[in-house]
């Protein structure tokens, strides 16, 4: 690996993609509240797991420059004879590495078994693998003359301890017979034929690694070479190289994980990887960071400094930044050349340790935030029965404002002191929780809410019997709809008690003071703690839960997490698309209650409104029209639950579809119901 993000890997990278333009881009916005993707039983270990240990150790670790030493001019011969002969990892230690990771919290291990300098770091037999001489073969055992099984011995000490153990394999290779390096790192294969001997290598060796080791993992790498439609010499593993080795891989593991990298960017293997800076959102499928200490993945002695090295606290914030937003985090360590863990990586790794002592069940088995945006103060994790609140700035005035949640609280309180509740109060969209003066912890400190069933946002108005959002009488959450005097009782309300209500941002209540939404009606967009003095005290008989005309909303897919967009001043007629979630007003809707179970959905850019275009077809696009009070413009918007709505149209029936994890840009479509969550929409006020 490269050590960071403008190396000459992701330079030639992104020129390679772009047509030989270097573009970057960081993309920003919100995202859809709710897990967009399903997550494979074979998976669930990993998705569980959410913090795992990389170690990137080889031959380069004896000359101290990092992994991409060879890279550096220097030629096949000397860098074997030189480099990789005289590598002697005496002092490597699987017992310590294993109990550093257990203690810091990584539930999973990935070591470098071959990076892309081509050494392997176990006694392979294959024997296209071999020096330049073609006497040795190139690995630990036969060239630099190391007799221990270090994969074997560490993947053992891993067991013991409950850590997965996982292998790193390079897809291309510096030191290989058939490859020459050339710039940006990447190899020209010296024929169409001894392309194919390598490939045959490469699973001979990946094979070898399956039979004697099992990893739970393998980790790919060093797949970055462009895509024309056949394999050349320059460009010579190919998409569908990528998913042949999968299937190959598959077909001998089932259960075997794989991330992207049999050929990265093309959505294949098991999971995404983000090397390149924490995403701004959840990516539309599971997905992990990968990160150093210290810039630098193989040991480089250059940067052993503590300047050079991230704080803990650093680390941390990282960690419960990508775990809020759904991902995992590997964090690496490089080995000195004689196999000692450095100073600076032990230091933090104890630092980490100290704090998962009382803040793990916040990161593992744990999920992305429910919300769509993130608070001012930190971040926020989730299961089963817990909200997890990670405070970065602690707030000054003694109040902790938490996104309110759908769900019933049964108490706050701080992880570090859980036996000590913390009074809270919930009113204006928030759990208000009364919190010490001073931060438990420097680095993260986390306020947990237990709830019933797994944490939700707010999409209900609450309305209860006494003033003052008493608990201590009956109170109901209410989702959108509509509520006869006798569905009120249902709930427990009795019809004509209501003292106190308490309305979401982007919501309103109206109630009547007969039954059957009949006599005078008064409408509520805010929090009302009493209702004596508005008048309505015990007075409302029947209720509305609707959106807020005057309110914009998101509308973001559950599946792919774009944005409903009209586009802009486009002409009527126009397809309707998804974006990427950002501050515009192409992606800001009006859900307007027409009074007959009905919503018109407005653009705020070119108050032209979704239009289902009469069509009967799944499949068929969404629309945008000047409003003209037909049924094809009428939607029906229903509550799935969590916060999750349905979008279908009078005249057909169809309701709004994502199509799936598509790209921004992609059309809206209309679809049969059925419960999938390309189907579903979360609406998240923006004003």
């Amino acid at each position: 690996m490269p050590p960071g993000p403008l190396t000459r890997r992701s330079l030639f990278k992104a020129a390679a993609l772009a047509g030989g333009s270097v573009a970057f881009g960081l993309p920003q916005g919100l995202w859809s509240a709710a897990q967009a993707y399903s997550v494979p039983s074979k998976l669930d270990w990993w998705y569980q797991a959410r913090f795992g240990m990389f170690i990137h150790f080889g031959s380069y670790s004896y000359l101290g420059r990092g992994e991409w030493a060879f890279s550096n001019g220097w030629s096949k011969a000397d860098y074997q004879t030189q480099v990789s002969k005289p590598f002697n990892p005496t002092v490597f230690s699987p017992a310590t590495i294993a109990e550093l990771a257990k203690n810091a919290g990584m539930k999973y291990l990935v070591i470098t078994a071959k990076h892309h300098e081509g050494f392997a770091m176990w006694d392979s037999n294959v024997a296209g693998s071999t020096d330049t001489t073609g006497t040795k073969r190139y690995n630990l055992h036969d060239y630099a003359g190391c007799r221990s099984d270090l994969l074997a011995a560490l993947k053992a000490e891993c067991e013991s301890r409950g850590i997965k153990f996982c292998l790193y394999y390079s897809i291309m290779d510096w030191n290989h017979p058939s490859q020459i390096i050339r710039s940006g790192g990447l190899t020209t294969m010296s024929s169409q034929a001894a392309r194919t001997a390598y490939i045959a290598d490469m699973k001979a060796q990946l094979q070898e690694l399956l039979d004697r080791y099992d990893p739970a993992l393998l980790w790919f790498d060093g797949d970055w070479f462009a895509e024309p439609s056949s394999a050349t010499l320059n460009d010579w593993w190919l998409r569908s190289d990528g998913v042949g080795l999968y299937d190959w891989l598959i077909a001998r593991k089932p259960n075997l994980v794989v991330n992207e990298r049999v050929k990265r960017d093309l959505g294949l293997g098991d999971y995404a990887v983000a090397e390149f800076g924490v995403p701004d959102t959840p990516m539309n499928r599971p997905w992990e960071k990968c990160s150093t200490m210290n810039g630098a993945w193989g040991y480089d002695a250059s940067k052993e400094t503590s300047a050079s090295y991230r704080s803990v606290k650093d680390v941390v914030q990282e960690l419960v930044t990508v775990v809020s937003r759904d991902g995992n985090l590997l964090l690496n360590i490089g080995p000195k050349g004689d196999g000692s863990v450095t100073d600076e990586s032990v230091t933090i790794l104890n630092g980490l340790a100290s704090w998962m002592s009382t803040y793990s069940d916040s990161i593992h088995g744990t999920s992305g935030s429910p919300f769509a945006t993130e608070p001012d103060w930190g971040k926020i994790t989730k299961k089963s029965g817990k909200l997890f609140a990670h405070v970065f700035a602690w707030p000054t005035n003694g109040v902790l404002r938490i996104p309110e949640i759908d769900n019933t609280i049964s108490r706050v309180y701080l992880m570090n002191s859980p036996s000590a509740s913390l009074n809270y109060t919930v009113g204006g969209s928030h759990i208000n929780v009364t919190v010490p003066a001073t931060a438990p912890n420097t680095d993260d400190s986390v306020v947990c809410v237990e709830v019933n069933g797994m944490p939700a946002p707010n999409a209900s108005v609450t309305v209860f019997r006494d003033v003052g959002y008493s608990r201590s009488g009956p109170s109901a959450k209410l989702p959108l709809g509509g509520y006869t005097s006798s569905q009120l009782s249902a709930t427990g309300i009795a019809p004509a008690g209501i003292s106190s209500i308490l309305v979401p941002d982007g919501y309103q209540l109206t109630g009547y003071s007969g039954d059957n939404f009949t006599g005078t009606a008064w409408t509520f967009t805010a929090d009302t703690s009493d209702l004596r003095a508005t008048g309505n005290n015990d007075a409302i008989a029947s209720l509305k839960v609707t959106f807020n005309p005057a309110a914009h909303f998101l509308l973001i897919n559950v599946t792919d997490r774009l944005a409903l967009d009209s586009g802009g001043n486009v002409t009527s007629g126009s397809n309707l698309k998804q974006w990427t979630p950002v501050d515009s007003s192409n992606l800001q809707w009006q859900a307007v209650d027409l009074g007959n179970g009905y919503y018109k959905l407005v653009n705020r850019t070119n108050s032209m409104v979704a239009d289902g275009w009469g069509s009967t077809g799944d499949g068929a696009p969404a629309r945008q029209a000047v409003w003209n009070g037909g049924p094809n413009q009428q939607w029906k918007i229903i509550n799935r639950g969590s916060g999750q709505y349905s979008i279908a149209n009078r005249t057909t029936g169809l309701v709004l579809d994502g199509g799936g994890p598509v790209a921004s840009g992609s059309m809206t479509k209309q679809w049969t119901w059925q419960q999938h969550s390309n189907l579903l929409w979360t609406f998240s006020p923006t004003d």
